[in-house]
């Protein structure tokens, strides 16, 4: 018996429609897979945010459900490491070293630093009394004289006792 070519048609609709769900529920599973190994991974670069553990992927033989995004509250993407504490004030100060006056853009480049942390430690040193600001910028008060010496040691070196 001959079939129509409406039938043939329809069968090999049938099949690339099948083929189709096929190649479908094969990719999602490989997604799953690597969904779950990113967790993990991410899981493992921070354990203070440990997701809930995952249902094992979905078994071949089950039907194609939807796949419904998990809720989650959002946490804001940090770029930079938080620093040890003292690092920050450390490193600007042996930015400002060489005695000369420089603005909180050149400290941070010179430091790899935020700009803007760097601006709040300067702001914070410069009350405190470690640095005094300059016509443009910032400047260590025992670097001023030019001569890299502190103070206490120039003190020092014009007593006659020396």
């Amino acid at each position: 018996m001959l079939r129509s070519p409406a039938s043939l048609n329809q069968g090999a609709g049938n099949h690339l429609i099948d083929r189709i769900r096929h190649d479908i529920q094969e990719r999602l599973e490989q997604l799953l897979a690597e969904a779950d190994k990113l967790r993990r991974v991410l899981a493992a670069l921070d354990p203070r945010d440990r997701p809930a553990p995952t249902p094992p992927a979905a078994p071949a033989a089950r039907p194609a459900r939807p796949v419904q995004p998990r809720a989650r509250s959002p946490k804001p993407a940090s770029t930079r490491a938080r620093t040890a504490p003292g690092a920050t004030k450390t490193a600007v100060l042996g930015a400002l070293a060489d005695g000369s006056a420089k603005t909180a853009g050149e400290v941070a480049a010179a430091t790899g630093l935020a700009r803007g942390t760097v601006s709040t430690t300067l702001s914070k040193l410069a009350k405190s009394g470690e640095v005094l600001k300059a016509d443009r910028g910032y400047r260590r008060p025992e670097l001023s004289a030019g001569n890299g010496a502190t103070p206490a040691a120039a003190d020092t070196a014009t007593t006659p006792d020396g």
